[in-house]
Protein backbone atom coordinates (compact mmCIF):
# COMPACT_ATOMS: atom_id res chain seq x y z
CA UNK A 1 0.00 0.00 0.00
CA UNK A 2 1.39 3.30 -1.12
CA UNK A 3 1.34 6.13 2.18
CA UNK A 4 1.76 9.70 1.52
CA UNK A 5 2.64 12.47 4.07
CA UNK A 6 0.03 14.93 4.65
CA UNK A 7 -2.94 16.29 7.14
CA UNK A 8 -5.68 15.58 7.24
CA UNK A 9 -8.44 18.21 8.49
CA UNK A 10 -11.55 17.09 10.97
CA UNK A 11 -14.13 19.65 11.44
CA UNK A 12 -17.37 19.36 13.79
CA UNK A 13 -19.81 22.14 14.35
CA UNK A 14 -20.10 23.57 17.86
CA UNK A 15 -23.51 23.22 19.11
CA UNK A 16 -24.98 21.49 15.91
CA UNK A 17 -28.11 20.41 17.33
CA UNK A 18 -29.23 24.36 18.08
CA UNK A 19 -28.91 25.40 14.26
CA UNK A 20 -31.71 25.06 11.64
CA UNK A 21 -30.65 21.93 9.53
CA UNK A 22 -31.25 23.39 5.78
CA UNK A 23 -29.32 26.57 6.76
CA UNK A 24 -26.45 24.78 8.08
CA UNK A 25 -26.20 22.28 5.35
CA UNK A 26 -26.46 25.29 2.51
CA UNK A 27 -23.51 26.97 4.58
CA UNK A 28 -21.52 23.62 5.01
CA UNK A 29 -21.94 22.87 1.05
CA UNK A 30 -20.90 26.50 0.64
CA UNK A 31 -17.78 26.11 2.71
CA UNK A 32 -16.75 23.24 1.24
CA UNK A 33 -17.34 24.44 -2.70
CA UNK A 34 -14.90 27.38 -1.64
CA UNK A 35 -12.50 25.42 -0.31
CA UNK A 36 -12.49 22.60 -3.13
CA UNK A 37 -12.33 25.53 -5.49
CA UNK A 38 -9.82 27.44 -4.37
CA UNK A 39 -7.29 24.50 -3.02
CA UNK A 40 -7.64 22.29 -5.93
CA UNK A 41 -4.14 21.32 -6.39
CA UNK A 42 -3.72 21.38 -2.74
CA UNK A 43 -5.82 18.48 -1.60
CA UNK A 44 -5.77 14.78 -1.80
CA UNK A 45 -8.97 14.35 -0.95
CA UNK A 46 -11.49 16.82 -1.24
CA UNK A 47 -13.92 18.50 1.45
CA UNK A 48 -16.96 16.72 2.20
CA UNK A 49 -19.60 16.44 4.86
CA UNK A 50 -20.11 13.69 7.12
CA UNK A 51 -23.28 13.00 9.61
CA UNK A 52 -24.86 16.34 8.79
CA UNK A 53 -22.58 18.40 10.81
CA UNK A 54 -18.89 17.37 10.01
CA UNK A 55 -16.42 18.72 7.08
CA UNK A 56 -13.29 16.68 6.13
CA UNK A 57 -10.39 16.63 3.84
CA UNK A 58 -6.72 15.96 3.59
CA UNK A 59 -4.43 18.22 1.99
CA UNK A 60 -1.25 17.23 0.68
CA UNK A 61 1.22 20.16 2.57
CA UNK A 62 1.63 20.66 6.02
CA UNK A 63 2.50 24.17 5.25
CA UNK A 64 -0.74 24.54 3.53
CA UNK A 65 -3.07 22.87 6.30
CA UNK A 66 -2.58 25.86 8.49
CA UNK A 67 -3.88 28.30 5.97
CA UNK A 68 -7.03 26.33 4.50
CA UNK A 69 -7.74 25.98 8.19
CA UNK A 70 -8.38 29.29 9.14
CA UNK A 71 -10.07 29.76 6.17
CA UNK A 72 -12.41 26.85 6.36
CA UNK A 73 -12.42 29.04 10.66
CA UNK A 74 -13.39 32.83 8.57
CA UNK A 75 -15.80 31.31 6.19
CA UNK A 76 -17.83 29.84 8.26
CA UNK A 77 -18.04 32.13 11.44
CA UNK A 78 -19.70 34.80 8.92
CA UNK A 79 -22.58 32.71 9.22
CA UNK A 80 -22.49 32.07 13.40
CA UNK A 81 -20.81 28.89 13.04
CA UNK A 82 -18.08 27.89 15.38
CA UNK A 83 -16.15 24.39 15.05
CA UNK A 84 -13.69 22.03 16.55
CA UNK A 85 -10.90 21.55 14.35
CA UNK A 86 -8.22 18.36 14.19
CA UNK A 87 -5.19 18.84 11.89
CA UNK A 88 -3.61 15.52 11.58
CA UNK A 89 0.24 15.36 10.94
CA UNK A 90 0.62 11.81 9.31
CA UNK A 91 0.22 9.53 6.32
CA UNK A 92 -2.29 8.53 3.73
CA UNK A 93 -2.80 5.47 1.90
CA UNK A 94 -3.40 6.70 -1.51
CA UNK A 95 -5.65 4.14 -2.91
CA UNK A 96 -8.38 6.12 -4.52
CA UNK A 97 -9.52 7.60 -0.89
CA UNK A 98 -12.83 9.32 0.23
CA UNK A 99 -13.98 10.81 2.93
CA UNK A 100 -15.73 7.70 3.75
CA UNK A 101 -13.19 5.31 2.61
CA UNK A 102 -9.80 6.50 3.88
CA UNK A 103 -7.33 5.36 6.22
CA UNK A 104 -4.01 5.98 7.19
CA UNK A 105 -2.01 8.30 10.75
CA UNK A 106 -2.97 11.28 9.25
CA UNK A 107 -7.07 10.13 9.79
CA UNK A 108 -6.63 8.72 12.96
CA UNK A 109 -4.85 11.76 14.27
CA UNK A 110 -6.90 14.42 13.11
CA UNK A 111 -10.14 12.92 14.53
CA UNK A 112 -7.70 12.49 17.83
CA UNK A 113 -7.02 16.28 17.61
CA UNK A 114 -10.52 17.07 17.57
CA UNK A 115 -12.58 14.30 19.34
CA UNK A 116 -10.13 13.27 22.47
CA UNK A 117 -8.09 16.83 22.77
CA UNK A 118 -10.74 19.02 21.81
CA UNK A 119 -13.98 17.52 22.54
CA UNK A 120 -13.08 15.84 25.11
CA UNK A 121 -11.44 18.51 26.87
CA UNK A 122 -7.77 16.46 27.25
CA UNK A 123 -5.40 18.33 29.34
CA UNK A 124 -2.68 18.64 26.80
CA UNK A 125 -5.78 20.98 24.51
CA UNK A 126 -6.78 22.73 27.80
CA UNK A 127 -4.27 25.69 28.07
CA UNK A 128 -4.75 26.46 24.31
CA UNK A 129 -8.31 27.06 24.11
CA UNK A 130 -9.17 31.11 24.62
CA UNK A 131 -13.01 30.67 24.18
CA UNK A 132 -14.87 27.83 24.22
CA UNK A 133 -17.34 30.10 21.91
CA UNK A 134 -15.15 30.76 19.29
CA UNK A 135 -13.71 27.91 16.83
CA UNK A 136 -11.16 25.77 18.43
CA UNK A 137 -7.58 24.35 16.18
CA UNK A 138 -5.50 21.39 17.59
CA UNK A 139 -2.57 19.87 16.01
CA UNK A 140 -1.79 16.34 16.86
CA UNK A 141 0.45 13.78 15.82
CA UNK A 142 2.22 10.58 16.97
CA UNK A 143 6.17 11.45 16.28
CA UNK A 144 5.70 15.02 15.77
CA UNK A 145 6.43 18.00 18.06
CA UNK A 146 2.67 19.10 18.09
CA UNK A 147 2.86 21.21 21.05
CA UNK A 148 4.91 23.17 19.88
CA UNK A 149 2.73 23.90 17.19
CA UNK A 150 -0.48 24.16 19.43
CA UNK A 151 1.69 26.89 21.78
CA UNK A 152 2.73 28.91 18.80
CA UNK A 153 -1.08 28.92 17.32
CA UNK A 154 -2.33 29.43 20.46
CA UNK A 155 0.04 32.84 20.95
CA UNK A 156 -1.01 34.42 17.61
CA UNK A 157 -4.83 33.86 18.47
CA UNK A 158 -4.42 35.69 21.57
CA UNK A 159 -2.97 38.75 19.58
CA UNK A 160 -5.58 38.36 17.14
CA UNK A 161 -8.51 38.50 19.07
CA UNK A 162 -7.43 41.43 21.15
CA UNK A 163 -7.66 43.22 17.38
CA UNK A 164 -10.63 46.35 17.45
CA UNK A 165 -13.29 46.35 14.91
CA UNK A 166 -10.96 49.12 13.05
CA UNK A 167 -7.72 47.08 13.56
CA UNK A 168 -9.61 44.46 11.49
CA UNK A 169 -10.97 46.68 8.89
CA UNK A 170 -7.52 48.04 8.20
CA UNK A 171 -5.92 44.41 7.66
CA UNK A 172 -8.82 43.00 5.84
CA UNK A 173 -8.38 45.82 3.42
CA UNK A 174 -4.08 45.72 3.04
CA UNK A 175 -4.33 42.20 2.60
CA UNK A 176 -6.86 42.37 -0.08
CA UNK A 177 -4.85 45.51 -1.81
CA UNK A 178 -1.42 44.35 -0.94
CA UNK A 179 -0.27 46.91 -3.60
CA UNK A 180 -1.83 49.87 -2.16
CA UNK A 181 0.24 52.28 0.15
CA UNK A 182 -0.79 53.21 3.67
CA UNK A 183 -2.16 56.41 1.98
CA UNK A 184 -4.16 54.82 -0.47
CA UNK A 185 -5.39 52.44 2.29
CA UNK A 186 -6.32 55.22 4.65
CA UNK A 187 -7.89 57.48 2.14
CA UNK A 188 -9.86 54.63 1.07
CA UNK A 189 -11.40 54.32 4.90
CA UNK A 190 -11.69 57.79 5.32
CA UNK A 191 -9.17 58.92 7.36
CA UNK A 192 -8.31 62.22 7.59
CA UNK A 193 -4.40 62.25 8.37
CA UNK A 194 -4.79 58.52 6.11
CA UNK A 195 -1.29 57.20 6.25
CA UNK A 196 -0.84 57.96 9.77
CA UNK A 197 -3.77 56.16 10.84
CA UNK A 198 -3.27 52.99 8.98
CA UNK A 199 0.32 52.71 10.23
CA UNK A 200 -1.05 53.23 13.93
CA UNK A 201 -4.19 50.81 13.59
CA UNK A 202 -1.59 48.32 12.52
CA UNK A 203 1.47 48.72 15.04
CA UNK A 204 -1.59 48.27 17.81
CA UNK A 205 -3.18 45.16 15.84
CA UNK A 206 0.97 43.99 15.58
CA UNK A 207 0.23 43.05 12.30
CA UNK A 208 3.64 42.49 11.16
CA UNK A 209 4.67 40.30 14.18
CA UNK A 210 1.36 38.24 13.89
CA UNK A 211 2.71 37.97 10.27
CA UNK A 212 5.71 37.20 11.06
CA UNK A 213 4.68 34.79 13.76
CA UNK A 214 2.40 32.97 11.14
CA UNK A 215 5.08 32.48 9.05
CA UNK A 216 7.05 30.75 11.58
CA UNK A 217 4.10 28.28 12.47
CA UNK A 218 3.96 27.53 8.50
CA UNK A 219 7.80 27.50 8.34
CA UNK A 220 8.07 25.09 10.76
CA UNK A 221 5.33 22.61 9.37
CA UNK A 222 6.70 22.17 6.01
CA UNK A 223 10.32 21.54 7.62
CA UNK A 224 8.31 18.63 9.73
CA UNK A 225 7.24 17.52 6.42
CA UNK A 226 10.42 18.11 4.84
CA UNK A 227 12.56 15.89 7.76
CA UNK A 228 10.25 13.38 7.76
CA UNK A 229 10.64 12.51 4.62
CA UNK A 230 14.02 12.30 4.57
CA UNK A 231 14.03 9.80 7.65
CA UNK A 232 11.37 7.56 6.04
CA UNK A 233 10.09 7.65 8.92
CA UNK A 234 5.97 5.63 9.87
CA UNK A 235 3.29 7.66 11.56
CA UNK A 236 1.49 4.51 12.79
Amino acid sequence: MVMQSCVCIASDVKDSRKKNKTELLESLMSCIKSLNDTYKEDLLVDFDIRNGDELIGVVKSFKKSYEIAVTMKSILQKSNITLYIGLGLGELETSNPTIHTMNGSAILNAFDARDRFLKEKHPDSKHWILDEKESSLFFYGKGYPYQALNALHFAIQEKKEKRSDKQNEVISLVKKKPDATYEQIGKELGYKSAKSTVSYLLSRAQFHIVNEMEKGLTDLLRNLQTERRKGGQNDA
